[in-house]
């Protein structure tokens, strides 16, 4: 089946109402800025009457961790949450594990070659960091500057390529729902992307866009280290046939107290940590609510009572707010245990 029978097939499902999701990826416990964002997607999807999706991300096979995905299932359970569609109940359009669906990526980027919008890359790293032009201001190095876009050159052929997105010669602009007008040129600002890597695993930016397609996705509450990568995404929503791609809401960051992000990466406190010095889940979503200024300094609250102390003007306007002046540094990580 290719790429545009899929999405016949899942147009039968009929989407008139906010359809958000969360979609973790099983490297390791959540810690409190991950659950952080998944209550704020849960409360977006919920004031609305929504349904809420939850995906389990797991394509980077090198990161993942055995256990993650039930202990995801398991704390975000125990903050209270619930999802329509999951892993773990099935639903219309499953799976909801990423690596059951790399058929579907697959067909996609057979699409996308058949528009002739995918090329070889043979670079490494290196190659790239030597020959571009100017570093990318965020995570992932240098623009690429295009080298094997025309012409691959017969010395990299000894390598397996890794394969690339030609990204069209515009400026895409949207307005987030939390951070507001944005815009990105991503010949100048990114380059050529990978949608599948030299390992054979599928890129992230491509199996995103897939899922929220074929799911169904109206709205994408996330973090606001991936606002940078939203215009990559609207590309390929364009190039795959979308004419609606989802509503964006990048939520604030948590930080430590050196004003870093909580990561996994850098072994950031658990739940489980904090569970284990003593702290309930109401204790949690109360000191949620009053980093956004819903409730006051040492609420108690359930994500269900929480509902019907916000509606979605309140929702929206805290979130902005903090976008717009962040929570400080030592009042952004939960109590000391």
């Amino acid at each position: 089946m290719n790429f545009d029978q899929h999405l016949h097939t899942t147009q039968g499902f009929a989407v008139n109402h906010v359809r958000g999701r969360y979609a973790p990826s099983p490297t390791g416990r959540l810690h409190l800025g991950n659950l952080r964002t998944a209550l704020v997607a849960w409360l977006q999807t919920r004031l609305q009457g929504g349904e809420f999706i939850l995906r389990i991300e797991d394509l980077d096979k090198p990161r993942i961790r055995s256990g993650s995905t039930e202990a995801i299932l398991a704390d975000l359970t125990w903050l209270g949450l619930d999802w329509d569609e999951g892993p773990d109940i099935g639903g219309p359009r499953a799976p909801y594990t990423q690596s059951h669906r790399q058929s579907l990526y697959q067909a996609a980027l057979d699409k996308l070659t058949q528009q002739h919008l995918i090329f070889p890359c043979y670079c490494s790293r290196k190659d790239i960091a030597l020959a571009a032009s100017a570093p990318h201001a965020g995570e992932e190095g240098a623009i690429y500057p295009g080298i094997c876009r025309n012409e691959p050159s017969e010395n990299f052929h000894h390598r397996t390529p890794a394969l690339r997105y030609c990204v069209p010669d515009e400026t895409f602009t949207f307005v987030d729902a939390i951070a507001g007008m944005q815009q990105q040129h991503l010949a100048h600002e990114v380059g050529d992307f990978v949608v599948r890597r030299a390992d054979g695993l599928y890129a992230y930016q491509l199996a995103v866009v897939v899922d929220d397609i074929l799911m169904g996705i109206t709205d994408v509450v996330r973090g606001a280290d991936l606002l940078s990568s939203t215009a990559r995404q609207l590309a390929l929503f364009q190039a795959l046939g979308t004419a609606r791609p989802p509503r964006y809401w990048h939520v604030p960051l948590v930080c430590d107290e050196l004003g870093q992000r909580l990561s996994k990466r850098e072994n950031a406190a658990s739940l489980e940590f904090w569970r284990n010095a003593g702290m309930n889940a109401a204790q949690l979503v109360g000191r949620f609510a009053s980093d956004f200024g819903w409730l006051t300094a040492g609420a108690e609250i359930s994500a269900r009572e929480l509902l019907t102390e916000i509606n979605l003007d309140s929702f929206i306007a805290a979130l902005q707010a903090q976008h717009q002046h962040p929570v400080p540094n030592e009042h952004n990580i939960g109590p000391t245990p």
